[in-house]
């Protein structure tokens, strides 16, 4: 291992962030909480989280905008281009109503026939 790439403080400070995080009782205040669920204070904090290891601001907007884009639209069962199908959602119990394309499709054309 490199001596020079090898900081024993960041290391250190990393390992306390992970225990600390976790027992961290912040007390906030009903107007603080409701700040920090509005998607562009969210956004501006991921923002700075992402922009301290990688230290290049198109390369952070680069990766903000695709986990953007992995979140809200490939993995949200709201969202037309996610990437779950329909019957698996309804089958696990996440979405409350499947309409069967086959069965759709039968019922309208036994309405034309």
């Amino acid at each position: 291992m490199n001596v020079a790439t090898f900081d024993p403080i960041l290391i250190g400070s990393v390992i306390l962030m992970q225990i600390g995080a976790r027992h961290l009782d912040l007390e906030l205040t009903p107007f603080q909480r409701q700040l920090l669920k509005n998607k562009v204070i969210q956004g501006i904090i991921l923002f700075g989280i992402i922009y301290i290891p990688v230290r290049d601001f198109k390369k952070t907007l680069l990766i903000l905008i695709l986990i953007y884009l992995i979140v809200y639209v490939l993995f949200n069962e709201n969202h037309n281009y996610n990437l779950f199908s329909k019957k698996f959602l309804f089958n696990s119990g996440i979405i409350n109503k499947y309409d069967d394309i086959k069965k759709k499709y039968y019922t309208n054309l036994s309405k034309i026939i």
